[in-house]
């Protein structure tokens, strides 16, 4: 999949209102049922290993998969991730310098503009969960999300950013990291409160991937 994303895909050509350091952004493992941490920790650091050697593509690890543990949002902050380049807050072509000025942990020192660099992981599960906010002021909306996030002095766990959606509607877009401490519920919760604090109205979240339980059982159909 990797190989052929790199193949098919110019990142110079391409724009739009999420954040993405390369082609294929980002990878992480986590471990379902009985599958441990250490498990899968190591399915991610073979596989930055080949991308790194094979693709030539420069790779970071994080989480479990990294000696130290490092984190993905702190990869992400060096690498400028969260810094928009183009009008509208947007992210358009490649926004990874050739010459890197972070080390990668496998792969070439320089980067291929048109390819971008590759973040691979492990973690325990991580849910995804947006919320609509009904603005088209940016500064507001990312002032409620970073109040809602443990960076910001927030709930624990979370991680936040403002990312525009559509005319008239901003999301609130988190991580939970420790999605079985910090849910859903009590981000929608947050947000409401900080958000009319700001004078702001917001939709009804939603979570963006499965369950794992909806996935482990997916899985234990098909063998």
């Amino acid at each position: 999949m990797v190989r052929t994303a790199l193949d098919t895909i110019d990142l110079q050509l391409h724009s739009g209102n999420h954040p993405r350091v390369g082609i294929v952004d980002h990878i992480c493992f986590h471990p379902l049922a009985a599958t441990t941490l250490e498990d899968v920790a190591g399915t991610a650091k073979s596989l930055a290993a080949d991308v790194g050697s094979s693709l030539q593509v420069p790779t970071f690890l994080y989480g479990a998969a990294h000696g130290e543990g490092k984190s993905l949002d702190s990869i992400r902050r060096e690498l400028g991730y969260f810094r928009p380049n183009a009008q509208g807050n947007q992210w358009a072509g490649g926004t990874i310098s050739d010459t890197l000025l972070v080390k990668p942990d496998e792969g070439p020192n320089q980067a291929v503009i048109s390819k971008g660099i590759i973040v691979i992981g492990a973690t325990g599960w991580v849910d995804n969960y947006n919320i609509p906010v009904f603005s088209n002021d940016i500064n507001v909306v990312r002032r409620i999300a970073k109040r809602a996030s443990g960076r910001g002095g927030g709930l624990t766990s979370v991680q936040s950013m403002a990312l525009c959606h559509t005319e008239g509607v901003i999301e609130v877009a988190c991580n939970l990291l420790e999605p079985n401490k910090v849910n859903g519920i009590q981000v929608q919760l947050e947000v409401e409160r900080l958000a009319k604090e700001e004078g702001v109205c917001v939709g009804k979240g939603y979570y963006t991937d499965l369950p794992q339980e909806n996935i482990v059982d997916s899985y234990l159909k098909l063998v």
